[in-house]
């Protein structure tokens, strides 16, 4: 606010000066200030640059703008402030992001209006404080009165003071740099052009009819929406003028209505009028009493500080939603607080237990050596791992033969043409095969998909065993998912060569190139890893479907549905006080918020966090695309899980969004919007692996050292 404001001719304010030291009057008017022993200097600017430099983002480039002095002279103070810009960013640093950073920019354009110094001395500052506006043009022709501070947030030494230069004043100690423009003799039929002219929006709050009516007849003419809030039940107006140039006035409540037919009534004769516009069905009780007095026990109209406080945060949150593009068509909603208080309940209190039992029912070694041979063959393959423990197979016996099909269900987002589903029935198959070999029933081969049955995988039984995959049965019905953090602890030469040595536990046809398994297990290695795994899990969280695919695989306490499918939340591994945020990661409202903003980095430090307490990465390489080729890869990614179950380390797939996606146009079934940003993951992911463009990543698992066993989560009773 400079000395003199002057937007229509007979709008001024005089009363605060911003002194900029650069300019040599203004440095001079500095020092006289500050030499005068009746002005109070306040000079914080240390501490207001000490917090601008921990805004984020960083605003580094804020703390070199040149200062201002402001001079409040009603207070005899000189304040020393940021500048214009870095004194915003740092005022408004706790609106984000209920208010974004570039919402803020688009409502500093806004120009408002708010005639009528009362409630209006509320609103006016409640945007004001919000930043909600760039420009605030004042009227009223009142003065403030001892009875008007029940409702308007002055104080006594503002009494005799003009209602508009005191609610100006107010709104220059919060910001001095929001252009303020003082009508102190109210608006009338000479005046209520000028006023609107240029203005946005206009906020009414008067108390007299006239001017209502003057107001709105204008904004009309204008084109300019109106706003008014009536602090009786919470009552919120909006007349869209901007949309609806041929609108009624006060929505035709009050029939076709002129300002000649108000002016000059009493406020008894008033009150009819302001009945029938808020609907006398709908006026409060005691507001409907009160009616009748008026007059005689009382003088004028009911009004409480904290409705009014009310009617300045609805007008403000109506102000936002049109000033940003949001949708706020004409019409009225009612904001009462003694109704909504009349309707309190006590809270529903969420079962977020981490510790009940919801893992499997059966002891699997037990239930394994009470079948007969084939149920026992069978019962191992179902105990393969899926993803999001769906189970997407059927698993039968036929002619001497398990057969491996991929299931009815549908895929999720991220299996693009049944690969993630191929590599599990490879998984199934070597589970089939290790039990197979504990039975002495192991057959000579295994029939890989094909490009014609890229679904089906067939194991031969036969009358053979094999001393070292048999060996592994304990191990095999002991594998689970173990989620929890790890020690980052490193693996010995001995665990490293037994985990590679899985890939000697699987049998393939005579003439296959077998999968590779590539090893990260130097910190620096982790790190970058850690990195890119928590930008894919941030792509997971922001594109709906993924979401909902992941929100859909997590089993909540007390949840409906079958219960041998999905992880149940004890097995997630969550600390208990981060399985309320679970309330907040679900929401798909939310997750639509950070994509829009471009933010939620903070959504991948969990996955990162998974992989620095990992003592290695190991990715399962194929040595091309081709169905078969991913099947194996996924009977060594089991023999490499039962390996690790077996020597105690722990073992959580790890697969990013799109490890199964080959070209953009396959990211963009995955991400749409996002296609660009996976290739480039993709990428940096391969190099750290070592990966060639020829080969394929069937699946990446951390490898990690874990002192907690989380429950093994149920399968499917066939």
């Amino acid at each position: 606010m400079r000395e003199t404001v002057s937007a229509p001719s007979d709008i001024e304010f005089g009363e605060a000066e911003i002194l900029d030291p650069g300019v040599g009057a203004d440095a001079e008017r500095i020092e006289w200030l500050r030499r005068d022993t009746g002005v109070r200097s306040v000079d914080t600017i240390r501490a207001q640059r000490t917090s601008l430099a921990e805004v984020l983002p960083p605003a580094t480039e804020l703390l070199d703008e040149p200062t201002r002095w402001v001079h409040y002279p009603w207070r005899s103070t000189l304040v020393h402030l940021l500048g214009p810009i870095g004194f915003r960013r740092l005022r408004l640093d706790r609106n984000r992001n209920k208010i974004t950073l570039a919402e803020q920019d688009r409502l500093a354009l806004l120009r408002v209006g708010v005639v009528g110094l009362s409630v209006g001395h509320v609103v006016a500052h409640t945007l004001a404080m919000e930043g909600s506006a760039g420009t605030i043009r004042l009227a009223d022709f009142d003065h403030l009165d001892l009875s008007n501070l029940n409702r308007v947030p002055g104080s006594v030494c503002d009494l005799g003071v003009n209602k508009s230069v005191a609610a100006a004043r107010r709104i220059a100690e919060i910001d001095p740099y929001i252009t303020v423009e003082v009508v102190p003799g109210g608006i009338d039929a000479e005046t209520v052009a000028r006023f609107i002219d240029g203005l946005d929006l206009v906020l009414e709050e008067c108390d007299s009819f006239d001017a209502k009516v003057l107001v709105r007849d204008q904004a009309r003419r204008q084109r300019i929406p109106v706003i008014m809030e009536t602090s009786d039940g919470g009552v919120l107006d909006v007349e869209r003028f901007d949309r609806e140039p041929q609108r009624p006035l006060f929505h035709g409540l009050l029939g076709d209505i002129d300002a000649s037919a108000v002016a000059g009534l009493s406020t008894a004769q008033k009150m009819p009028l302001a009945i029938a516009l808020l609907d006398a069905s709908r006026v409060t009780t005691r507001m409907a009493a009160s009616a009748l007095e008026l007059g005689r026990t009382i003088g004028s109209w009911p009004q409480l500080g904290g409705e009014v406080a009310l009617g300045g945060a609805t007008c403000a949150a109506a102000v936002r939603r049109l000033a940003l593009g949001r949708e706020l068509p004409s019409g009225r909603v009612r904001v009462d607080l003694d109704r909504l208080l009349d309707t309190i309940i006590e809270p529903a209190v969420a079962d977020r237990s981490t510790t009940s039992s919801t893992g499997e029912l059966v002891d699997p070694r037990s239930t394994f050596g009470e079948l007969d041979d084939i149920e026992a063959v069978l019962f191992a393959g179902r105990r393969a791992p899926s993803p999001g423990n769906a189970q997407r197979w059927r698993i039968t016996a036929v002619d001497n033969t398990i057969r491996i099909a991929l299931g009815d269900q549908p895929a999720g987002p991220t299996d693009i043409d049944d690969r993630a589903g191929i590599v599990t029935l490879g998984m199934v198959a070597h589970n089939v095969r290790v039990a197979a070999a504990e039975r002495s029933i192991l057959g000579a081969d295994l029939i890989a998909p094909t490009a014609d049955d890229h679904r089906t995988l067939v194991v031969e039984l036969g009358d053979r065993t094999d001393p070292t995959l048999a060996r592994r049965t304990d191990a095999m019905l002991a594998r689970h998912t173990n989620r929890m953090p790890g020690d980052a602890s490193a693996l010995s030469d001995t665990e490293t060569a037994a985990l590679l040595g899985a890939v000697g536990d699987v049998a393939l046809p005579s003439g296959t190139i077998p999968p590779g398994l590539r090893v990260v297990a130097d910190p620096h290695g982790l790190d970058n890893c850690a990195q890119l795994f928590a930008a894919y899990e941030r792509i997971r969280y922001l594109t709906p479907a993924l979401h909902r695919e992941m929100v859909d695989e997590l089993r909540l306490p007390g949840a409906t549905g079958n219960p041998d499918t999905g992880i149940a939340l004890p097995s997630v591994g969550l600390p208990p006080q981060m399985v309320v945020m679970l309330d907040v990661l679900r929401r798909a409202d939310a997750m639509a918020e950070l994509d829009a903003w471009d933010a939620g980095h903070s959504l991948g430090a969990a996955a990162a966090a998974a992989v620095q307490s990992s003592s290695a990465l190991v990715a399962v390489v194929g040595v091309d695309h081709t169905p078969a080729t991913l099947a194996y890869c996924g009977m060594v990614a089991e023999a490499l899980w039962i390996r690790a179950t077996e020597i105690g380390l722990a073992v959580c797939p790890m697969n990013p969004v799109s490890l199964y996606a080959r070209t953009d146009a396959e990211r963009r079934l995955i991400s749409p919007g996002r296609a660009h940003e996976l290739g480039e993951l993709d990428r940096a992911l391969h190099s750290e692996l070592g990966v060639l463009e020829s080969e394929s990543v069937a699946m990446i698992v951390r490898i990690h050292r874990s002192t907690v066993r989380p429950p093994i989560s149920r399968r499917r009773r066939y």
